[in-house]
């Protein structure tokens, strides 16, 4: 049976929707919701990525979901456990973050997008509380929510409302909530993944280990520096180069069912091309455009014009990155841009247009193929900060 991509990104689309209700995640969604189709013979894509990402790999990251519950831990060994209300709006967000290594610096964040009540409101299973909000409670204004930021405060919460079923702040109309369900195991999780299982300072699984037993913090991998300076290509250059990738890979784009130019809307009005080297370009085909964001296909071109050849940079090793139907996750880049200045090329795809859910990635060209720099990505809407999503993949720049 033959799979077009528009029925791809229909599975990946059916997949979000699954990784809601079960432990396995699934790609986060974009939109337009990328992947392409697999390229054609002669445009492959750049082969040595992959390679170059499993040199460095180290810890696998991680990204899962236990009933309500998000844990993130990336390949540094940071580990996030993050709860957010239901996804109609900006409710209630749990964030629960730890470091990795002995004494390891833990912060609990609780609060909304929007106006935060005060602890003196909060509830366990719609029961006011008297001992979470004599807490030692901190508002932090910039990320308007209530921070705890002691071992011995972050302890406590948890002993608190490990049992409870929801958590909630404010009064009548005000009230936000979140749902408890699967915190305990994820809590669990987070301390086996940092081995700190039975240990005095274990979020949930405490006993008599020492603290300084927990394994100490990875290395995290090096990227190399940014490329030498570039003049920069003129508005002129910009359109032969992108007007060359589409004559020349027309097969491509077609088989990624990219939108055609039409009178009512030019898409190529959002290609683009950026100096690479001193012997390449690199070009941005708009594929598919959005209601909010818009996605390329990204080809290295020879100056020359001489050669071509599509480019699917490297996903991190683990985190739920699936394929789907065989297409590379990231056969298309959503929000798609290049800095010549620091060779960074970098993706930016929100699950829906408030921004509280998506991925964003970044890539480093060391001078043959692109290294992953960073990733972060939150599979469940419900009220996050926009863009406010764990890490899951980081280097030591």
């Amino acid at each position: 049976m033959t799979v077009t991509p528009r029925a791809l990104a229909a599975l990946l689309a059916l997949a979000l929707l699954v990784a809601a209700c079960t432990e396995t995640p699934s790609p986060s969604p974009a939109d337009p919701a990328p992947p392409g189709a697999p390229t054609s013979p002669g445009t492959a894509p750049q082969a040595d990525a992959p390679a170059a990402v499993e040199a460095v790999q180290g810890i696998r990251p991680v990204h899962r979901l236990f009933r309500e519950t998000t844990v993130a831990c990336d390949n540094g060994l940071r580990c996030e456990v993050l709860l957010v209300g239901d996804d109609s709006s900006f409710g209630l967000v749990l964030r629960l973050l730890r470091e990795p290594g002995p004494g390891g610096a833990q912060r609990l964040r609780l609060g909304t997008y929007e106006t935060t009540p005060p602890p003196a409101t909060l509830r366990l299973d719609t029961v006011a509380s008297t001992d979470l909000p004599a807490l030692p409670w901190r508002n932090d204004a910039d990320a308007n929510a209530w921070v705890l930021d002691t071992p011995q405060a972050i302890a406590r919460f948890i002993d608190l409302v490990r049992d409870a079923g929801t958590l909630s702040m404010g009064e009548g109309d005000a009230a936000v909530s979140v749902s408890l369900a699967g915190f305990s195991a994820a809590l669990v999780f987070v301390d086996e993944h940092q081995h700190r299982l039975d240990t005095r300072g274990a979020w949930l699984q405490r006993g008599d280990r020492h603290d300084a037993d927990v394994t100490p913090a990875p290395a995290l991998p090096r990227l190399p520096g940014p490329p030498p300076p570039l003049p920069s290509l003129t508005g002129e250059e910009v359109r032969s180069f992108a007007d060359r990738v589409r004559d020349t890979e027309a097969a491509v784009l077609r088989g990624a069912e990219c939108d055609a130019p039409r009178a009512a809307y030019d898409i190529r009005r959002n290609d683009d091309a950026q100096a690479l080297d001193r012997a390449h370009v690199l070009v941005f085909v708009a594929c598919h455009m959005g209601a909010y964001q818009g996605s390329s296909l990204v080809f290295r071109v020879a100056r020359d014009g001489s050669r071509s050849e599509r480019i699917v940079p490297p996903s991190p090793p683990g985190a739920g990155i699936v394929e789907v139907g065989g297409a590379a996750h990231f056969g298309l880049l959503t929000s798609a841009a290049y800095v010549p200045a620091t060779g960074t090329l970098s993706h930016l795809a929100k699950g829906r247009g408030l921004g509280d859910c998506g991925e964003a990635a970044t890539w480093r060209y060391d001078g043959q193929a692109f290294q992953l720099a960073s990733y972060s990505a939150l599979r469940r809407c419900g009220g996050a900060a926009p863009g406010d999503w764990p890490s899951l993949w980081r280097t030591a720049d």
